[in-house]
């Protein structure tokens, strides 16, 4: 992957409630906002580990799981198969507040991101950013930037799956541009309840 790859740094101005947000690689910088909102309520599985790492926890080593994502986030963004954004929350004092993430993934789980027609994006948000409206506008730039940055390549589809009883995450696909494809029957071990599958073709 080309460093204008491996290093974007995306801008989505303020509208309304919704802050300006900053989304780029992320950074050792990162590790203690990340530690503390891993001590938060948190969806573990939108960390994404790569497939042949241990899980990442909670708990009081906090910073040392925090640190070791952070090194899985490096490594996916220099493979190419798993490019992760911190989402930060632009501040009046001209720093930068932890508001989320937004990772792409190949839904096969292998290859390189744009080798194949259907990647897989995934977010959470931080605790104190919710209801602000940053997860949708971080899902479309993250959305925006793919198809662009592999446009020639042969991902032609980016889809976004999450549980029957989540109806924020359903909204949030909405709002992001991912219309309602069809329901994704619960398949244990590899997921465990029904799901919702959106779907945002490119062109």
């Amino acid at each position: 992957m080309t460093d204008g790859l491996r290093f974007p740094e995306l801008y989505v101005p303020a509208v309304s409630r919704q802050p300006a947000l900053i989304l780029r690689p992320w950074r050792a910088a990162d590790i203690l906002a990340l530690a503390a909102e891993m001590s938060r309520e948190y969806p573990i599985g939108g960390m994404w580990s790569h497939p042949d790492e241990r899980p990442v926890r909670t708990g009081p080593s906090g910073e040392r799981d925090a640190a070791r994502w952070l090194a899985s986030a490096d490594r996916g963004w220099r493979d190419g198969d798993r490019l992760t954004f911190a989402v930060h929350e632009g501040v009046d004092a001209g720093g930068c507040v932890l508001a989320g993430n937004v990772g792409l993934k190949n839904r096969e789980e292998t290859g390189r991101i744009g080798e194949r027609e259907t990647v897989e994006i995934g977010y959470w948000t931080a605790v104190a950013a919710r209801g602000r409206s940053i997860a949708p506008a971080a899902v479309r730039a993250v959305t925006d930037w793919v198809f662009d940055a592999f446009a020639g390549a042969s991902l032609r589809q980016i889809m976004l799956v999450h549980d029957v009883g989540n109806p924020a995450s359903c909204r949030v696909a909405e709002k992001a541009g991912y219309p309602f494809r069809e329901l994704s029957p619960a398949n244990p071990p590899h997921w465990l309840t029904d799901g919702h599958i959106h779907m945002r073709l490119g062109g």
